[in-house]
């Protein structure tokens, strides 16, 4: 009896047990599911937290790789190790996604043009555009291995965006100018030089090439004023000081002429051009006196210059001094026997002389003598015709202008046996 009860109790004891352990259960079960959003919401910070760190010491790896990179390329670019500088440099290239780095590209480029690929250095210059587009030094390297390889309109582009973004660098204008000129684009060109010449006043071949640009404009005084702005910013330059004084020269400017002439000369007293040029703009301001002093400096230098006597020539006639002008026409017709000016030269001072002859009579009539004087002339321009393309239609428009005055054949027979004239003044001319 005593051994039932005892057994009854214990299957009382572990049904007690099995309900109490579905009761703890379901009170815990109740716990967690009242609990339920606080507990997600700890899940997720964590998983943050987590994720967070993660991308933080990823960054630091990347940014740590980034600087070995770029430290080591930089390294052997330093030390001229152009070779190894190239692979870690373009792995920095391609890890400054921060777009913070433009040196990488400098370096980079700048190893493989030491290395003798400029094509490889230009791909690098064009990939830092994409990352920097606003760097104007990137834009004018560019246009400089733009050129080189002759991609002229793209490299004008490129220097053109250089001076967009930086338009005080003179060398982007000066790279630029020859461009555009080699691309007959001289309205642009000429915009081009005028800066450069604004840039640098000192820069006496721009401002040639921008005299000669607006000189295809028409507008020869703003040539001349581009000149004379760039001899003074190089007084030195010979050649400017001629240019100068044969444009003033063209335009009739002679009085001007002389003093650029003279600005060479006192530099160079030789320069026979220079010589040259001073004489005949001192002849046409009928300075005659001066044009032959210039000239007697030509003839000592080249004793043989048949034009510079020919001038001579004409000088002294319109001093009226005939003997000494007939004496330098026919030293210019001895010198060169086939120049015409020589002849014509010649044929002018015979009819300076009956005119002046003709003049000094109570009334202005010409006779047979004049007429033999004239027809002297005539014959000299027959010959100057002959002889010299360069001078013919000047000899024959002189022949057309003097044959109403040379002897008829009315004359010739009032005067059958009179060759030359024999009035007392022109006694002295040559037979």
């Amino acid at each position: 009896m005593l051994k039932r009860v005892a057994t009854f109790r214990v299957l009382v004891v572990v049904v007690f047990l099995v309900i109490a352990g579905f009761t703890v259960s379901a009170l815990m079960t109740g716990c967690t599911t009242t609990s339920g959003g606080a507990g997600s919401t700890g899940v997720d910070e964590a998983a943050a937290a987590q994720k967070a760190k993660e991308d933080s010491l990823a960054r630091e790896k990347y940014k740590r790789e980034f600087l070995i990179a770029y430290s080591t390329g930089n390294e052997h670019h330093k030390n001229k190790n152009y070779v190894d500088a190239v692979k870690p440099l373009l792995k920095a290239a391609r890890m400054d996604t921060a777009k913070k780095y433009p040196a990488i590209y400098t370096k980079l480029a700048d190893s493989y043009l030491k290395l003798e690929k400029p094509d490889s250095a230009l791909i690098t210059y064009q990939e830092a555009l994409k990352k920097y587009p606003k760097n104007a030094y990137f834009w004018r390297s560019a246009g400089w291995l733009l050129t080189a390889k002759q991609q002229i309109p793209e490299a004008i582009d490129a220097y053109y965006k250089a001076i967009e973004l930086d338009g005080k660098t003179i060398s982007d204008y000066k790279n630029l100018g020859p461009l555009l000129v080699s691309e007959n684009r001289n309205e642009e060109a000429l915009q081009i030089y005028e800066k450069i010449t604004q840039l640098d006043p000192a820069d006496a071949e721009a401002a040639q090439v921008y005299a000669s640009l607006l000189a295809e404009t028409g507008d020869i005084m703003a040539v001349i004023d581009a000149k004379e702005k760039a001899l003074a910013a190089n007084p030195e330059n010979i050649n400017l000081m001629f240019q100068l004084g044969k444009m003033y020269f063209n335009e009739q400017m002679f009085d001007t002429a002389v003093e650029k002439f003279d600005m060479l000369l006192a530099k160079q007293p030789d320069d026979l051009d220079a010589l040259e040029y001073k004489g005949s703009a001192l002849q046409n301001e009928e300075k005659f006196a001066e044009a032959i002093a210039t000239y007697e400096k030509i003839l000592k230098l080249q004793p043989d210059h048949a034009k510079v006597m020919s001038e001579m020539a004409t000088c002294y006639r319109e001093l009226g001094k005939f003997r000494q002008a007939m004496n330098f026409a026919q030293k210019a017709i001895r010198t060169n026997p086939n120049f015409g000016l020589g002849y014509i030269v010649k044929a002018e001072v015979y009819e300076a002389v009956a005119d002046a002859c003709i003049g000094k009579r109570d009334k202005r009539v010409t006779n047979f003598d004049d007429k033999l004087v004239y027809e002297k002339a005539y014959k000299l321009y027959q010959i100057a015709a002959s002889k010299d393309v360069e001078y013919s239609d000047l000899a024959r428009k002189k022949m057309a202008y003097i044959k109403p005055e040379i002897p008829t054949k009315e004359d010739r027979f009032m005067h059958p046996d009179q060759k030359e004239p024999k009035l007392d003044c022109y006694s002295w001319l040559p037979k």
